[in-house]
């Protein structure tokens, strides 16, 4: 192939990444990963979005090639991101595969990631004071050549913090209350802000307002950006009163996405990851769960979930 390089024009004989393997070793994934792309402030169903997307695309590689062809990749992501209209950002990942798959023909799989910051307007739970609260938004899809086609599978989820207070320490100190001199006053416990994704398999009718809904309940409470003092006081007591731990989080985001998306298909996938920054240790928390929404219907049902 001839290409031009400083006036000279050169006839590169060798294709290296077409090479066979030294290691003839076949590979999962090989991306071109943290993509970043300027774009100015746009709406999305109703959230103000003033962000850099970040991008990851990748595809898999064969035993019998030494590598993949990466500006190829970053082609895929920059014909997407160009035409992005973000009324319909649910299908940039989608695409950005189907480009995948069509430049890289030595490739059966491709998958594409694409996360957005986003600021929700909301209000102080008293005061009623407007404040702007991010949160990321997730977009992933994945590809595999069939028969002379290809099947998609797309997904959306969302990322975002609340605080979770600590189940354990408060019931100890129901019990030193009950023995001691304590008079019935709020029972107080340790709380730490903690950080829930949860990314659903969708049909297309997967929104981002529901998957935040779903965020915001699974906490013991939401963190608020505007606290006057009797804003602060009503989010630590209804903390307090609704106590948490990660995996209480997990599970309740579990129920609540299979109670939100009852005509999705038992099949579809669902991933949950929680962490807590816990406050009195130095370690974290996390829990996850990687799991479908029949798996999810079927334990809710065996064991009576109401």
């Amino acid at each position: 192939m001839a290409q031009k390089w400083r006036g000279l024009e050169l006839i590169l004989s060798r294709d290296v990444q077409s090479e066979s393997a030294t290691t003839p070793i076949e590979l999962d994934w090989v991306a071109v990963s943290d993509v970043l792309f300027p774009v100015d402030e746009e709406v999305l169903e109703g959230f103000r979005l003033a962000s850099t997307p970040v991008v990851e695309a990748a595809v898999n590689l064969p035993y019998t090639q030494r590598g993949i062809h990466a500006s190829r990749s970053y082609e895929a992501v920059k014909q997407a991101i160009s035409s992005l209209q973000y009324t319909n950002v649910y299908g940039i990942t989608s695409q950005i595969v189907k480009t995948l798959l069509e430049k890289h023909v030595y490739s059966t799989r491709a998958r594409a990631v694409l996360r957005l910051s986003l600021f929700e307007v909301e209000r102080s739970p008293v005061t009623k004071a407007e404040t702007l609260e991010h949160f990321e938004a997730v977009f992933k899809s994945y590809g595999h050549r069939v028969n002379g086609g290809h099947v998609l599978r797309n997904f959306v989820g969302v990322r975002g913090t609340g605080i979770t207070a600590c189940p354990c320490a408060k019931e100890v100190i129901r019990e030193i209350y009950l023995n001691g001199d304590g008079r019935g006053d709020p029972i107080p416990t340790h709380m730490q802000r903690s950080y829930c994704e949860i990314v659903v398999e969708s049909d297309g009718n997967v929104t981002l307002t529901q998957l935040l809904n779903i965020l915001k309940n699974s906490f013991s409470s939401r963190t608020v950006e505007l606290l006057k003092r009797v804003d602060e006081a009503e989010v630590v007591v209804s903390a307090i009163q609704r106590p948490r731990f990660v995996e209480d989080v997990a599970r309740t985001a579990a129920y609540l996405a299979a109670k939100q998306f009852p005509t999705l298909p038992d099949n579809h996938h669902v991933s949950i990851r929680v962490k807590s920054l816990e406050s009195i240790h130095r370690h974290n928390m996390e829990s996850r769960l990687r799991t479908t929404l029949g798996e999810i219907r079927r334990q809710v049902e065996n064991n009576r979930v109401a």
